[in-house]
């Protein structure tokens, strides 16, 4: 960790300075939530572009405005376009966009943002590199900076065994980018390859990617050095080391801070001079625990997932970066830091708590699994001591902890209150009165049926319903839709077959994706299972959905969701679709009820 004075100010700060404004765009508990404390802390006025409408960092103190544009409800071109409207009108002092589903699009449309806003993303030749690997990797060979054995290839032009002959029998296959400007909704995944199926599972899942990165496996831990660089020279700098991370990659749910190793410090300050990198970057290491050597395995050029850690110690990043493009000048005046610090994403640990358990459980039996949980159950328990700290609790700013924790206890508790029927029987009766009473107010009301894929149950409701409303001379707008980007899908032909049964007809059935100016005010949207409701609740502003379960007769006391029988067979979506009439059969008793 150090700080070096870049700039001495010149000028006195003037007691009638114009008051500061932030626009902060993402959803995490992470680098999202710390740039919204740092810059709340500092004086700025807050608004936010959130994805996840269910966000626990929404419950901040320090967010003046809250707005909702995602990658579900709206295109690319709609999210850019809302976003832009939001920054012209109020003329923000600094943009800062946490991630590239952000980063990208703003960058592009950089051209178009107010004279007085500045854009917190890096500089074009930073930018460049650092977000490509290809090229973050040719950077650090020119600079002399150790790598993995690696090299740029195109899947489908080499064969698993070929590649096993060359890397060994576990490698790294990595997109050039973690998103495609082209599809902001989907993160393309690092991969450690053990087998041909991890091998066939990537491939599949890049079809449009025509080239990727492929390394040999480097065995080890992982270390970050975090900067904050002006024309390509280090002005702050704090190193961190993974304490625990998935061994199928991804990010560390726990980590603790360290001493600057100066050999990767020097490494970090040679790639920002030779990218003349100005922003803030997290150089990722690796270490062999056995030999101490490392390598570079990739470079961020944004706000990073371990951010929570250095603000703890005492390193205000956001800030730092947000009043030097304001003024021009870098404020080092910062709190001294803690040495020696550690910080936990809750969620994400107890998620790595269960995954390790299981495996160990696998491995080694269940009593070794019990105790391996109980130890790091108990570690968790560490965050009442000075020098331990979860990402989303900090006393000026606890509600984003509560709201986590409250998260964590309903997922735990949800699925035993599901099997209860007085609890199912009890939640029906409060909806179906809910229901009564919207279609008692305006008996005109559109009906939307929301599934996943809109390909088996969503399609069979509204052609049923609508058959149900046309017998009954009754008037009501009526459609499907579902979450999945790819439209124009058909029913497959199970579920076409199954339909048939019941005299629906889902053979011209083609699929659509629901965006947010699908809905409106006073719709009634019916959706099937819990991963629907909360797409709905993360994803979209809607007044009133209900799950079609809660619409189910005394046949079926006990079910709080309609399944998706998705690759199944005729008979089981048969089963679903029985469900599905019992429901709608209902739904039309409840509203001539209301309108009677």
């Amino acid at each position: 960790m150090f700080n070096l004075r870049l700039k001495e100010e010149t000028e006195t700060e003037t007691e009638t300075e114009t008051p500061r404004s932030a626009l902060i765009l993402g959803e995490d508990t992470r680098s999202f939530l710390s740039v919204i404390r740092s810059l709340g802390r500092a004086g700025y006025t807050v608004h936010v572009v959130c994805y996840d409408r269910a966000s626990h960092s929404l419950s901040s103190k320090y967010i003046a405005s809250a707005f909702f544009y995602n990658y579900q409800a709206y295109d690319n071109q709609g999210w850019i376009d809302n976003v832009l409207c939001l920054i012209e009108r109020y003329q923000y002092s600094v943009v800062f966009p946490c991630d590239e589903r952000a980063i990208y699009p703003l960058w592009q449309a950089r051209g178009l943002l107010p004279k007085k806003t500045k854009l917190a993303v890096a500089n074009p030749e930073s930018l460049d590199v650092l977000f490509d690997k290809w090229k973050t990797k040719q950077v650090a060979t020119k600079c002399r900076i150790p790598v993995a054995q690696g090299d740029l290839i195109s899947p489908s032009q080499h064969s698993y065994e070929a590649l096993t002959n060359i890397y060994g029998n576990k490698f790294v296959l990595k997109p050039l980018q973690s998103f495609e400007m082209s599809c902001l909704d989907k993160r393309n995944k690092v991969v450690i390859v053990r087998s041909r199926n991890d091998y066939e599972e990537f491939t599949n899942a890049n079809p449009a990617s025509d080239h990727c990165l492929i390394e040999e496996y480097f065995s080890g831990k992982g270390e970050g050095l975090s900067v904050f660089a002006v024309d390509g020279k280090v002005v702050t700098a704090f190193s961190y080391k993974r304490l625990a991370e998935p061994d199928t990659g991804g990010g560390s749910s726990y980590r603790g801070s360290t001493e600057i190793d100066s050999s990767q410090l020097q490494a970090t300050q040679r790639i920002c001079q030779e990218t003349r990198l100005s922003g803030l970057a997290m150089f990722e290491f690796r270490r062999n625990e056995e030999t101490s050597e490392w390598i570079l395995v990739e470079i961020n050029a944004r706000v990073w997932g371990g951010l929570p850690l250095a603000d703890y110690a005492g390193f205000d990043f956001p800030k730092l970066y947000a009043d030097y493009l304001c003024s021009g000048n870098v404020d080092e005046r910062q709190h001294k830091p803690i040495p020696n610090v550690t910080a936990r994403s809750l969620t994400a640990d107890l998620y790595e708590i269960k995954r390790e358990s299981e495996k160990i459980a696998n491995v080694m039996g269940r009593t070794k699994a019990r105790a391996h949980m109980t130890q790091r159950l108990f570690g968790i328990l560490k965050c009442v001591a000075s020098r331990e700290s979860i990402d989303s609790f900090r006393l000026d700013d606890p509600k984003p902890f509560f709201s986590e924790v409250k998260d964590v206890v309903d997922s735990v508790l949800r699925p035993a209150l599901n099997q209860r029927r007085f609890i199912v029987q009890y939640r029906r009766k409060v909806k179906q009165k809910e229901i009564r009473q919207l279609f008692a107010t305006n008996p005109y009301r559109n009906v939307i049926f929301i599934c996943y894929g809109n390909i088996i149950r969503s399609p069979f409701a509204e052609q049923y319903f609508r058959s149900l409303l046309s017998k009954n001379a009754i008037s009501l707008g009526i459609d499907s839709f579902g979450f999945h980007h790819k439209e124009l899908r058909s029913s497959p032909d199970i579920a076409v077959e199954a339909a048939s049964q019941l005299r629906c007809d889902l053979s011209i059935h083609s699929s659509k994706c629901l965006t947010q100016l699908d809905i409106g005010e006073t719709d009634i949207i019916i959706y099937f299972d819990d991963k629907n409701r909360h797409a709905l609740a993360s994803g979209y502003r809607t007044n009133h959905a209900f799950c079609a379960a809660d619409l189910l007769d005394a046949r079926y006391s006990r079910l709080h969701e309609i399944a998706d029988p998705y690759e199944s067979d005729v008979k089981t979506i048969r089963s679903c679709y029985d469900k599905i009439k019992n429901a709608l059969d209902n739904f039309l008793t409840i509203y001539q009820e209301a309108v009677e």
